[in-house]
């Protein structure tokens, strides 16, 4: 009997948490066009987005610099290394990261991606050293940026 009450109570908690989780979820998806502005660059499929102080916290943008390429002298000398987390595939399968342009402005940049190693991708074409990158928040800003519902 102890067994199925730590059972019951463990699912409970699970069901709870889970319902708040998703109730917060809701407050965070209520992003409006007053969150957002996304303007069609001239002669690409990109867009530049262009968040609000409110939209850029309710998405939990963190930014960080794009690093050289630790490692032996063979590399080349575009090699680069960011964050995996900052790696976003497309429908397509390629790969972008999102650049900082201006204060919570974005806009999305191909990169090719050498190889994993653990928390890093190691890029062999991407932005330069120094960038700022999207590393937390970039299906928030391919949501917008791509029209998807409740990212809008």
């Amino acid at each position: 009997m102890q067994r199925n009450s730590s059972l019951t109570a463990l699912l409970l908690a699970v069901a709870l948490g889970t319902g708040a989780c998703g109730a917060q979820g809701e407050t965070l998806g209520e992003a409006s066009n007053s969150s957002f502005h996304v303007q069609p660059i001239a002669g690409t499929s990109l867009s530049r987005v262009t968040l609000s102080p409110a939209g850029y916290q309710r998405a939990g943008i963190v930014v960080v610099r794009v690093q050289p390429a630790a490692g032996s002298a063979k590399r080349s000398a575009g090699d680069t290394r960011v964050p995996t987390s900052a790696v976003w595939y497309d429908a397509d399968g390629r790969t972008w990261v999102y650049v900082a342009t201006a204060p919570r402005t974005f806009v999305r940049s191909a990169v090719v991606v050498a190889r994993y190693a653990g928390p890093v991708a190691l890029l062999t074409k991407g932005p330069a050293v120094g960038t700022g990158v999207v590393k937390v928040g970039t299906a928030e800003l391919y949501g917008a940026e791509q029209g998807v519902p409740g990212e809008q």
